[in-house]
Protein backbone atom coordinates (compact mmCIF):
# COMPACT_ATOMS: atom_id res chain seq x y z
CA UNK A 1 0.00 0.00 0.00
CA UNK A 2 2.73 2.38 0.69
CA UNK A 3 4.89 1.78 -2.44
CA UNK A 4 1.89 1.66 -4.86
CA UNK A 5 -0.64 4.27 -3.42
CA UNK A 6 0.98 6.18 -0.39
CA UNK A 7 4.79 7.48 -1.56
CA UNK A 8 3.48 8.89 -4.91
CA UNK A 9 0.93 10.57 -3.26
CA UNK A 10 3.17 12.19 -0.78
CA UNK A 11 5.62 12.94 -4.06
CA UNK A 12 3.00 14.86 -6.00
CA UNK A 13 1.65 16.85 -2.82
CA UNK A 14 5.06 17.21 -1.20
CA UNK A 15 6.21 18.45 -4.86
CA UNK A 16 3.01 20.65 -5.17
CA UNK A 17 3.99 22.46 -1.25
CA UNK A 18 7.52 22.79 -2.42
CA UNK A 19 7.10 24.71 -5.76
CA UNK A 20 4.15 26.74 -3.96
CA UNK A 21 6.42 27.72 -1.58
CA UNK A 22 9.12 28.46 -4.15
CA UNK A 23 7.14 31.21 -5.88
CA UNK A 24 5.42 32.76 -2.82
CA UNK A 25 4.60 36.22 -3.41
CA UNK A 26 7.29 38.95 -2.42
CA UNK A 27 9.57 36.20 -1.51
CA UNK A 28 7.73 35.55 1.69
CA UNK A 29 8.78 32.27 3.61
CA UNK A 30 4.76 31.12 4.11
CA UNK A 31 2.39 29.39 1.39
CA UNK A 32 0.84 32.94 0.41
CA UNK A 33 3.24 35.54 0.84
CA UNK A 34 5.50 37.14 3.62
CA UNK A 35 2.64 36.75 6.27
CA UNK A 36 1.26 34.01 8.17
CA UNK A 37 -2.46 32.97 6.80
CA UNK A 38 -5.27 30.42 7.42
CA UNK A 39 -3.46 28.31 4.77
CA UNK A 40 -0.40 28.05 6.63
CA UNK A 41 -2.29 27.32 9.72
CA UNK A 42 -4.18 24.55 8.38
CA UNK A 43 -1.46 23.27 7.04
CA UNK A 44 1.25 23.14 10.12
CA UNK A 45 -0.85 19.65 11.98
CA UNK A 46 -1.02 17.61 8.79
CA UNK A 47 3.17 18.52 7.81
CA UNK A 48 4.11 18.49 11.24
CA UNK A 49 2.41 15.10 11.72
CA UNK A 50 3.87 13.86 8.55
CA UNK A 51 7.14 15.20 8.85
CA UNK A 52 9.14 12.14 8.74
CA UNK A 53 7.55 11.12 5.15
CA UNK A 54 9.18 14.23 3.50
CA UNK A 55 12.41 13.66 2.15
CA UNK A 56 14.51 16.42 2.96
CA UNK A 57 16.66 16.02 -0.61
CA UNK A 58 13.61 16.03 -2.42
CA UNK A 59 11.91 19.27 -0.61
CA UNK A 60 14.25 21.36 1.33
CA UNK A 61 11.77 24.55 1.20
CA UNK A 62 9.17 22.23 2.75
CA UNK A 63 10.94 20.70 5.51
CA UNK A 64 12.36 24.75 6.21
CA UNK A 65 8.71 25.49 6.42
CA UNK A 66 8.01 22.99 8.76
CA UNK A 67 10.69 23.48 11.05
CA UNK A 68 9.55 27.40 11.13
CA UNK A 69 5.80 26.59 11.46
CA UNK A 70 7.22 24.57 14.76
CA UNK A 71 9.27 27.29 16.12
CA UNK A 72 6.36 29.74 15.75
CA UNK A 73 5.03 31.93 18.67
CA UNK A 74 1.38 30.35 17.89
CA UNK A 75 2.03 27.10 17.63
CA UNK A 76 4.86 26.42 20.85
CA UNK A 77 1.79 28.29 22.49
CA UNK A 78 -0.78 25.67 21.20
CA UNK A 79 1.37 23.07 22.27
CA UNK A 80 2.03 24.05 25.99
CA UNK A 81 -1.90 24.48 26.23
CA UNK A 82 -2.48 20.75 25.07
CA UNK A 83 0.02 19.48 27.69
CA UNK A 84 -1.39 21.79 30.44
CA UNK A 85 -4.74 20.53 29.63
CA UNK A 86 -3.77 17.21 28.77
CA UNK A 87 -1.40 16.54 31.35
CA UNK A 88 0.48 14.86 29.01
CA UNK A 89 3.62 15.36 26.31
CA UNK A 90 2.43 15.85 23.09
CA UNK A 91 3.16 14.19 19.99
CA UNK A 92 2.09 15.05 16.65
CA UNK A 93 0.95 11.80 14.89
CA UNK A 94 -1.29 10.72 11.92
Amino acid sequence: MESFFLNENFKTHFGFLESQLASSPDNGEYLCGKDLTAADILMCYPLIAGRSKIDEQAFPKLIAYVEMLEKHPGYVGSIKKIEEVSGEPFKAML
